[in-house]
């Protein structure tokens, strides 16, 4: 028995002739269409997440990628997985629960993102208990509030501390000014998608600035999927129906006025389980997950004197995940109830002066306070208890950098970071970068630096033990670090065509994975994380930015890696070879189009088989009507319906988890 994930709406044939009637009409568009006043693809934004400070791209000690605001509205990007998807050298998975990101070759199954370290506005996103960014729907800031987003490559925890591993990414929101006025969304599409946004933006007489965005997402998803793995009239022939469904709220408002600022959300996704994912009853419509992420943060910077900046912060962060797992069926039917909540508090204080002509120094100190970060499992309906931990944390560091322009064509970076957390680990991660321009149009980067991610709370104390299998905790984990080493030239050529060469090598040691205990009963099994690996990786990649027209640009990626475990085996979800190409373009009508192509090539799954090449196209358009502040836009994601998988986690019983095929979105805008 075999069932489509989605059956198009469309033949193939009639997607390949709107693409085919879109790329011939951009054939004439360079020479029809008027000048434009952005170069999308070439702007020159301004970054503050490479250095905790603002600068250039040029400027930053770091490869960084910015995916400017009106690159994800023509591009029709859905969630930050989409946007980042697209970056040289980022890839991503999904489980139909949650969303990941690799990098640089590196997504293991069944981690938590817990590697990238994600900022809103500079604010730490990942939360304390799992570590996880999140980057689906569950992220909780509606992508129509972005204003930027930025990606700064390797390691990042001179400044940030733990997670910033393989990268930093800010999302920087929209103010009042960038945004004013009222704007609502409306959106349909496949798998029955609706959704509304709503965003409200004002600058008052007195220099208050005020913006604020809230949606709601309702999917129906897949209305039946099949796994073989469940192919028995027990599980409904690998039948999973109406069990992918997802629903979520989102709410962020910020507010400045002067040197004062004020940025907060509030969000709730509920998405439901079709694999039978840890080892649940397959096709039972309780199994799901719940999530919710809150923050609040006050800042105040100021200039006492002496040349000195001083930028001081508070924050509220809160966490709330309920997962829900059925087992059984009838009288022996139960629920396994699994929650992670956490509340905590923090602040930071940075101090940013000039010592003398070319010479920056940025110093700070950040430090948090989790008075109960909470694990707890019991089993409905009997309210029997497994897992009760509650810890008090503190976590603080001390970091500085200095960045000295030695001549006009050389500047010099060195950072280094102290972190103390759970009051017993300490890690010192330094960072060094040298920038030259020997012309105007060339730029080499070289560039040092250590990173690490902190043990998780759950991977040191959930435990859990039944009568024949359990998870036991390991309060003496050690923290997973990285070395990296990059080299990066920048070059500009003719007509503003920008070319970058990047080649990185990386050593990783005490990574940490689950491992069998040795009870000396077969049937007695128990599980722990442990520090049980490492990983060495060498990799190459290439972006070329092409501007044909002001209304014509197109860029095109492909990145090379190979990363190996210290045994020499491929590491699994680690594809070889990873390609992008892009282009937007304006039709004479005034269609803005969006048309990527993303090649994603094979991976080992954790069983040791292979997922096959993926090449997945996806195509946005955009039109903004005559009437005043009327917009519309239609998104085709997988456009020519590839069937491809992705690796499942250790959680999974399904070896490969299929994807989605042809999907649409159709969207109706209003401002006003």
């Amino acid at each position: 028995m075999s069932l489509r994930p989605f059956r198009s709406i469309a033949h193939p044939c009639v997607r390949l002739m709107l693409l085919g009637q879109v790329m011939c009409a951009a054939a004439g568009v360079a020479a029809a269409a008027g000048p434009r006043p952005e170069m999308l693809l070439f702007e020159e934004p301004q970054v503050t997440a490479a250095a905790k400070h603002s600068q250039s791209l040029a400027e930053a000690p770091a490869s960084v990628t910015v995916i400017t605001r009106a690159e994800i509205r023509r591009f029709g990007y859905r969630t930050l997985a989409e946007a980042l998807r697209s970056v040289r050298g980022f890839y991503g998975s999904y489980d139909r629960n949650y969303s990941y990101i690799g990098a640089r070759g590196f997504l293991r199954p069944s981690d938590y993102n817990n590697r990238i370290l994600i900022l809103v506005n500079g604010h730490t996103y990942n939360d304390d208990v799992y570590g996880m960014g999140y980057v689906g729907p569950e992220f909780g800031i509606d992508l129509e509030a972005v204003e930027r987003i930025e990606v700064v490559r390797g390691p990042g925890s001179a400044l940030y501390g733990g997670n910033a591993v393989f990268a930093v990414v800010n999302v920087v929101t929209a103010t009042g000014q960038e945004q004013p006025g009222a704007h609502a969304v409306v959106e349909t599409g496949s798998l029955g998608r609706k959704r509304g946004q709503v965003s409200l933006g004002h600058v008052f007489s007195n220099g208050l600035d005020v913006f604020a965005s809230g949606s709601v997402l309702e999917l129906d998803g897949n209305r039946q999927l099949y796994y073989p793995e469940y192919n028995d009239p027990t599980t409904n022939n690998g039948v999973a129906r109406e069990a992918d469904a997802e629903r979520a709220l989102n709410f962020f408002l910020s507010a400045r006025s002067g040197n004062l600022s004020l940025q907060g959300g509030v969000n709730r996704r509920d998405k439901y389980l079709p694999t039978g994912s840890y080892a649940a009853t397959f096709n039972d419509p309780d199994n799901q997950t719940v999530d919710g992420r809150d923050f609040a943060e006050l800042r105040y910077t100021q200039e006492p004197g002496f040349g000195v900046l001083v930028t001081s912060r508070v924050f509220y962060d809160g966490l709330r995940y309920h997962g829900t797992y059925a087992y059984g069926s009838g009288a022996d039917r139960v629920t396994s109830e699994d929650f992670g909540t956490s509340h905590w508090l923090g602040g930071e204080v940075q101090a940013q002066r000039e010592l003398f002509p070319g010479n920056s120094l940025i110093a700070g100190s950040e430090f948090t306070y989790h008075p109960a970060a909470t694990m707890e499992n019991f089993v409905l309906p009997s309210g029997e208890h497994f897992v009760d931990d509650r810890r008090s944390l503190t976590t603080w560091g001390l970091y500085a950098q200095d960045e000295f322009v030695v001549l006009p064509q050389l500047t010099l970076v060195g950072g280094l970071r102290f972190d103390r957390y759970y009051d017993r680990l300490e890690e010192v991660s330094p960072r060094a970068a040298a920038l030259w321009s020997p012309l105007a149009d060339t730029r080499f980067k070289l560039l040092y630096g250590r990173a690490f991610r902190p043990p998780s709370v759950y991977e040191q104390y959930f435990e859990i033990l039944s009568q024949d299998y359990g998870y036991l905790s390991n309060p003496q984990l050690k923290p997973e670090r990285i070395t990296t080493y990059e080299v990066i030239w920048e070059q500009t050529l003719w007509r503003r065509t920008q070319a970058t060469v990047d080649l990185y090598h990386y050593d990783m040691s005490d990574l940490i994975d689950q491992a069998y205990v040795d009870t000396g009963d077969p049937n007695l099994v128990r599980v722990q994380f442990q520090n049980l690996a490492s990983a060495r990786a060498n990799g190459a990649e290439f972006e070329l930015r092409v501007p044909l027209s002001d209304a014509v640009n197109l860029r095109a990626s492909y990145s090379l890696q190979e990363v190996r475990a210290a045994g020499g085996q491929l590491l699994p979800n680690s594809p070889k070879h990873l390609g992008n190409v892009a282009a937007l373009f304006t039709w004479p009508a005034g269609i803005d189009t969006g048309f990527e192509l993303q090649l994603l090539g094979p991976r080992q799954t954790l069983a040791g088989r292979q997922v096959g090449t993926a090449a997945v196209a996806n195509l946005h358009l955009r039109y903004q009507t005559p009437v005043r502040g009327l917009g519309v836009g239609a998104g085709f994601y997988n456009l020519f319906d590839q069937r491809y998988s992705d690796p499942g986690g250790s959680e999974h019983v399904q070896d490969r988890i299929r994807q989605d095929g042809f999907t649409f979105r159709l969207q109706l805008e209003y401002g006003f």
